[in-house]
């Protein structure tokens, strides 16, 4: 090759200048005038609901749809009384509609930190903007472990992209000058710089973060419960109202005020109003709690599936490591110095360098340092390790580095950009020969014992190889390399990462390592961070990443370390636990992580990681620290087990309401109450305890489904409200007010019963809960009675009611002996 084409040659061979842009990119003015064009990027959609979302979803329900149609009939008939129930319901909206806008700020103000930004060329010097600030023509500047945000056509360079959130492809594509690059899609490796041709609504990035991010629905147990609740509520009704209404005006010949104020008294009952909001108000004040932690929370949903998980895949370096290596020895091996000496770069070698403006002044200068110096300085990887290695050779860049004291690197002819998959890379120099960089089973073949004896103390280890001549075969590695060194590097394991996988581990919670790096290097790492079974190991590359599933179910049950892992091979092991009946969260901070991210129940992403995985995953710890995930975990449970300990107190009332109405249209009985009774339950029983206890910290493991465990602890009140009500209409002998007054007290008092189960066992919140409910209900009768429509009670009145509540008292001891035999049977 002769000394002009040396001068110009570049990493990825385009005959571009080294680190001298192609383009100059557009100019202020140029970036304005497509601006005023409507040629600017519009940005991605937030990643919380917009105010009018929140408006809508708090107002337009079928629950408030339901109230305000029976407040419509009430306020027709002039009972007025009885629409006090409506203020309830328009507190709760309000208050349900200020959580989530708090909510929304704060997340919106986080994901500002989380959004994705580009390098761009503007007036020929490298800018970099948020992605919303794109135009169409702009010049991206590509790295790798970038998203492209827009679509674009390469200008020069070369690069390796990943698809797989468009295609489901692991294999990443190579991609030149003229190819197409698609927004969604991510830099494995190499660089180049490309032409923004799509912006706005013709750009695939508007999918980027809404569409082409994971759209796998994350499940929510307690929100598929309620819409089943809600299908079923409004399925009955609307038949058992009218009904309740027919039968009161043509069989009982009532007059319009009473059918309506009985079968509204009904309806309300059935509705389990507060319950819908409690479960939407504890998400968001947990996203709200995270939020001030800086971990950001992109689906308010997957703080409940957190919650839920019982496998938890960590990836070594950036998670359980902090990702900042370090390099602790070199190992030179034989062919490391003076390698230009009897090789094929010879004589011609060096005369080409020395007219190219290199200090290489014979062909023994030609050694493994010059070497390494110019492939360090030559590769557009940015990853840690390369940045490890150019502090290592290159030393502090700021002062001019041990530049000073080596001779000029040479230039660089060709690359072949390192991947993950491949496991190396390779750089060319001129007539000098090739660089090679990569695992050293790839590199050296058989591993060294010296090798093997740095892994074992959890060292990383790189191989450096050299081919006295060009190598460009993307596919293999030639057959002659000759080895250079062993290179060691350290990476720090976190603070707190025992107490955090200890914690995992004493709440039932299987941890996994899943690496690319070698098994003995894993292994001694996951033992230092703690990891109980850090000796149960595989190394995926003996295993065929297109082997029967059943291979997979295998491996993911009987190892906990998994090493040398593809990209495709994590999403495979994440499928095989999820068959298995497992619950599974991931954590990862790199492209080669993205398709195992979006496979998970719960994805989560290190914020000092890549754009891509920072956008798809559901939560991002803004400190890139893991060892805060326990905390996530704590506000999940927060969530699932308040809601869940105060649910059956909302379902006690929807029960006994159905009930009740069946047994009123049996026996043609008007329902026994009317709607402000129903209203005081709701404030004194359901609201105030449940919201009052929100915030408290009920951290306890998950046990059991929400919905059956809800109806489970609801439905012996229910039964026992409704025996007393049927007994009480039947055979209580007592006038009309009387017999409704004595089953209303019945009513409140076991109902509170229920409230004081559930705060059991008692804090000092708890106990002020249960003391004020106590206090709170029968001052408002004795103070408010004829608004309450009850009259005074006698003595036999209160003898009735002592009876009659030891007898349900008794009912439902028996009940929960039962439960508690049926429950110790079964295990």
């Amino acid at each position: 090759m002769d000394t002009d084409a040396i001068a110009n040659a570049t990493p990825n061979g385009t005959g571009i200048a080294h680190g001298k842009p192609p383009v100059v990119g557009l100019a202020g003015w140029e970036v304005e005038e497509r601006r005023q064009h409507g040629e600017g990027e519009t940005g991605a959609q937030s990643i919380t609901k917009s105010v009018g979302a929140i408006l809508r979803e708090n107002i337009f329900t079928l629950f408030n749809a339901l109230n305000l149609a029976i407040v419509i009939m009430l306020f027709a008939v002039h009972a007025y009384s009885n629409m006090l129930f409506f203020g309830i319901i328009l507190l709760n909206v309000i208050i349900g509609i200020a959580q989530e806008l708090k909510a929304k700020k704060l997340v919106d103000e986080l994901a500002i930190l989380n959004q994705p930004h580009a390098i761009v060329l503007r007036d020929g010097a490298e800018a970099k903007i948020p992605a919303s600030q794109i135009v169409k023509d702009d010049i991206l500047v590509l790295d790798s472990g970038q998203q492209i945000c827009n679509d674009a056509v390469v200008v020069s360079g070369t690069l390796e992209a990943n698809e797989s959130l468009l295609t489901g492809e692991s294999d990443s594509v190579d991609k030149v000058a003229g190819d197409e690059l698609f927004s969604g899609s991510s830099v494995v490796s190499g660089r180049c710089y490309a032409r923004v041709t799509h912006v706005g609504d013709d750009n695939y990035a508007n999918s980027l973060i809404n569409e082409v991010r994971r759209e796998k629905r994350v499940h929510s147990e307690l929100l598929d419960s309620m819409n089943k609740v809600t299908r079923f509520t409004s399925w009955l009704i609307i038949p058992l109202g009218i009904a309740l209404f027919l039968e009161s005006t043509l069989r009982r010949h009532g007059g319009m005020y009473d059918s309506v104020v009985s079968s509204s008294a009904a309806l309300l009952g059935m509705l389990p109003k507060g319950l819908v909001l409690l479960i939407s108000v504890s998400l968001a004040t947990g996203v709200i709690r995270l939020a001030k932690m800086r971990i950001l929370v992109q689906n308010i949903y997957s703080l409940e599936t957190l919650a839920h998980v019982d496998v938890l895949c960590l990836d070594k370096t950036g998670t359980l490591t902090d990702g900042n290596m370090t390099v602790e020895s070199v190992v030179a091996l034989p062919n490391a110095a003076g390698i230009g000496a009897g090789t094929s770069a010879g004589a011609d070698t060096v005369a080409a360098a020395g007219t190219a403006g290199t200090a290489i002044e014979s062909a023994a200068a030609l050694n493994g340092d010059l070497l390494m110096t110019s492939y360090l300085t030559a590769s557009d990887d940015n990853n840690a390790t390369i940045a490890a290695l150019r502090r290592h050779w290159l030393g502090d860049e700021a002062d001019g580095g041990n530049l000073g004291s080596t001779p000029q690197p040479l230039l660089a002819s060709g690359s072949i950009a390192f991947s993950s998959k491949r496991k190396w890379g390779a750089i060319g120099f001129a007539d000098a020969g090739t660089v090679f960089l990569g695992a050293p089973e790839r590199i050296l073949g058989e591993l060294p014992q010296e090798a093997q004896d740095l892994m074992r103390q959890g060292l990383r280890i790189i191989a450096v190889g050299y081919l006295p001549g060009q190598w460009s075969d993307e596919g293999q590695l030639p057959g002659n390399l000759q080895p250079l060194y062993l290179i060691a590097l350290s990476d720090n394991i976190r603070t707190r990462t025992k107490e955090t996988l200890r914690y995992f581990r004493t709440e039932g919670v299987d941890v996994k390592v899943i690496s690319g790096d070698h098994p003995d290097t894993v292994s001694a790492v996951a033992k230092q961070a703690g990891l109980e079974r850090w000796n149960d190991a595989v190394d995926m590359s003996t295993v065929d990443a297109d082997a029967p599933d059943e291979v997979f179910d295998e491996l993911s049950t009987r190892y906990a370390v998994f090493a040398r892992v593809t990209p495709k091979q994590k999403r495979l092991l994440v499928q095989a636990l999820q068959r298995a009946g497992h619950q599974v969260a991931m954590t990862g901070d790199g492209v080669n992580d993205l398709l195992a991210l979006r496979e998970a129940d719960c994805s989560i992403a290190i914020a000092s990681g890549s754009d891509a995985a920072r956008q798809i995953s559901q939560v991002v710890l803004l400190d890139s620290d893991f060892t805060y995930l326990p905390h996530v975990v704590l506000e999940g449970r927060k969530v699932v087990n308040n809601v869940t300990r105060t649910a059956a107190v909302f379902f006690i009332k929807t029960i006994y309401s159905v009930l009740v109405s069946l047994f009123c249209l049996a026996l043609n009985m008007p329902f026994p109450f009317i709607p402000i009774q129903i209203t005081l339950v709701d404030a004194f029983i359901e609201a105030w305890p449940s919201f009052l206890t929100i915030f408290e910290s009920s951290t306890a493991r998950i046990r059991g489904k929400f919905l059956p465990t809800a109806l489970r602890s609801a439905a012996p009140f229910a039964v026992a409200v409704t025996g007393i009500i049927v007994v009480t209409s039947l055979i209580a002998p007592f006038g009309a007010l009387q017999s409704q007054t004595t089953m209303f007290v019945l009513l409140i008092a076991t109902s509170m019963v229920a409230v004081v189960r559930s705060c059991i066992p008692f804090t000092r919140l708890r106990a002020f809960v249960c003391v004020t409910m106590a206090l709170g209900a029968p001052a408002a009768l004795l103070v408010l009675h004829k608004l309450f429509q009850v009259v005074a009670i006698t003595a036999p009145m209160w003898a009735y009611i002592a009876v009659a509540f030891a007898a349900a008292m008794v009912f439902l001891l028996v009940v929960r002996l039962v439960q508690r035999t049926v429950s110790s049977s079964s295990k």
